[in-house]
């Protein structure tokens, strides 16, 4: 258990210290802060569902994908210190709604309509439960009640291109005497045909609206609304059947209903924010402060803990690892370099000049005194760096004939390495100049 204790200890003090080695000077000198009496301005919210009717027929739209889907726009404004009322204002557009009858024995009662929501406007008050509900909940239900008042339009579908329907008792529907089924489009205003000797239609109407619902925090300024709302509306004309009609088909004395199941995203753009980020002029290292989180050696600029260079001359400029510039990738930095444009790949001196072929093939050919086996690598040379470089065909000099095991007539990579190999264990005869110079004949073949 002590020891799960003092690894979680050092576990902390790591991802503290990770921390702030990712903060740097700047992100220490700024802190979040609850903003005080934020401003709370309207929020936006758009959406889109689909209808259902409730009436004298039945319901004719079985799924959202079925039909127009109604767009829904609303503005609502958060009410009291928590927020757990707020009054909306909605508005509702090209929404739509079917249905259909059929009475057997009786065709002439096979009916159906469409109805069109042209256009809403409502309002209402909505509670969240906040007062059950206490914290920063990611889902929140609510109810609302209101009003709305909308504009309709009702029509049916009588016919198709071929003529008008006719309904048979055995439940199908002919034209001319051959069977089809109904186009759906709704081409015959109720109110123009006054099929049911109804006489005047209203266009327009009231209703009273209740929503039901859950909101899904996605962050402070964006909710997820899943919801559904009844409309109860003050008229019995949606459908076109009604108790006024005086032949036919008279309908109930019950008002006409429809709900909307919907998904709206609500996105808050002008409030003030709960929290704001404030820059201090000076950074509270009171207490057991470890300086070396904060230190720079070299003055640069970058800390010490994520400083590649931290020797940096001072006034030289350096890169986000604190290592200075270097335009040409040669290993030698900009403010030491004399030439700050050589050729990618050149071999350079400590002042970045480029080396001469000959001068690289002098550095090779130095006696250097033999070094440890561990201590060896080799460097490969290009062609133009080898005194054999001038031959034509190259030919294996007679002292290097025999490490040409497979004879022919090229010293491979592996060949060389077993000379060399043989050379450190002493098994020939091959003195250090021997080996150099196999380097390069091996490189210039």
């Amino acid at each position: 258990m002590r020891l799960f204790k003092f690894l979680f200890v050092v576990f902390c003090l790591i991802l503290c210290s990770q921390i702030l080695y990712s903060q740097g000077y700047e992100d220490m000198l700024v802190k979040e802060v609850e903003v005080e009496n934020p401003v709370y301005m309207p929020v936006l919210g758009l959406g889109t569902g689909f209808m259902n009717y409730y009436g004298e027929m039945k319901n004719d739209t079985k799924n959202m994908l079925q039909g127009r889907s109604p767009f829904r726009l609303n503005l609502y404004q958060p009410i009291g210190k928590n927020h757990n009322w707020r009054v909306n204002i909605n508005v509702l557009v090209l929404g739509k709604m079917a249905g259909y009858e059929t009475a057997f024995p009786d065709t002439s009662l096979n009916l159906n309509f469409k109805s069109d929501i042209t256009a809403s406007i409502g309002a209402n008050f909505e509670y969240n439960f906040g007062h059950l509900f206490k914290g920063d909940r990611k889902i929140k239900p609510f109810l609302s009640v209101g009003a709305e008042y909308f504009n309709y339009s009702t029509s049916t579908d009588l016919r198709n291109e071929a003529g008008n329907y006719n309904y048979f008792p055995d439940g199908t529907i002919r034209v001319n005497g051959e069977i089809v089924h109904r186009d759906y489009d709704y081409e015959e205003n109720i109110q123009t045909i006054d099929r049911f000797d109804r006489g005047e239609y209203t266009p327009s109407n009231y209703a009273v609206v209740g929503d039901v619902g859950l909101d899904f925090k996605i962050s402070n300024r964006v909710v997820l609304r899943l919801a559904t709302s009844l409309h109860y509306t003050f008229t019995d004309d949606l459908d076109g059947i009604s108790y006024k009609n005086e032949s036919r088909r008279i309908g109930d004395t019950k008002n006409d209903m429809f709900s909307l199941t919907y998904v709206n995203l609500n996105i808050d753009l002008f409030s003030d924010p709960k929290t704001r980020l404030m820059e201090s002029l000076f950074m509270d290292i009171s207490g057991d402060f470890d300086y070396t989180i904060i230190a720079d050696s070299d003055h640069d600029g970058v800390l010490d803990l994520k400083d590649d260079c931290y020797n940096t001359p001072e006034g030289v400029a350096v890169d986000s690892v604190g290592c200075p510039f270097d335009d040409d990738k040669d290993g030698i930095p900009n403010y030491i370099d004399s030439d700050l444009s050589s050729v990618k790949g050149a071999i350079v001196d400590a002042s970045g000049i480029e080396l001469t072929p000959e001068q690289i093939l002098a550095t090779l050919l130095q006696n250097i005194q033999a070094v440890e086996r561990t201590d060896v690598y080799m460097i490969p040379i290009g062609l133009g760096w080898s005194k054999y470089s001038q031959m034509s065909n190259v030919e294996i000099p007679q002292k290097f004939k025999k490490l040409d095991i497979n004879n022919d007539e090229y010293i491979s990579f592996d060949e060389l390495l077993k000379a060399i190999s043989n050379f450190f264990d002493s098994d020939e005869e091959f003195k250090p100049e021997d080996i150099y110079e196999l380097n390069n004949f091996f490189f210039a073949q």
